[in-house]
């Protein structure tokens, strides 16, 4: 059942601003981190591992998500996959351009759902350790998977389309 919905389709450079936004996250609570531990005296909740472990961890999940990102992105956000996809949940808009976008906007944050899950792990156990330089480092790590990772929008949404136009 196709409805028309009220939100505009977002763009591609509101897709953008979007990838942007939620994989920066993680450098505002690393310096959210670093300047609680530094200037308010916040001290480690729970150790969990011991800091070397933990960092060996920390910075090995981080290589390998940085090492599967782009064909992970590959896989998950190709216009073929685009279109097939449904929106559970949500209400389909009218056109072909319209539906495009927004199966790409909920593509795209099933797997910014999927990258930031490493990144969270590591703000959570930064916490609990206390640990401001490594919540630092994964704020960067985080903003360098956004570029490696990021998806061409425009080109998305004009293939998805098109598949999506044959399909009527």
């Amino acid at each position: 059942m196709v409805k028309k919905t009220g939100a505009p389709a977002p763009t591609p450079r509101a897709l953008n601003l979007l990838w942007f936004v939620t994989l920066s996250a993680p450098m505002f609570i690393g310096v959210a981190l670093w300047l609680a531990v530094r200037f308010g005296a916040f001290q480690p909740v729970a150790e969990l591992l011991p800091q070397q472990t933990l960092w060996q961890l920390s910075l090995g999940a981080m290589a390998l998500t940085l090492l599967v990102a782009r064909p992970l992105r590959n896989l998950i956000m190709k216009p073929e996959a685009v279109a097939r996809r449904s929106l559970a949940g949500r209400v389909a808009p009218e056109g072909p351009a319209a539906l495009a976008a927004v199966k790409t906007q909920t593509t795209m944050f099933a797997f910014l759902g999927m990258l930031d899950a490493v990144a969270f792990i590591i703000v959570a156990l930064s916490f609990m350790h206390a640990d401001a330089a490594l919540g630092l480092i994964n704020g960067v790590y985080t903003l360098t998977l956004a570029v490696v990772a990021k998806p061409d929008f425009p080109l998305l949404l004009k293939e998805t389309e098109q598949i999506l136009r044959r399909g009527q």
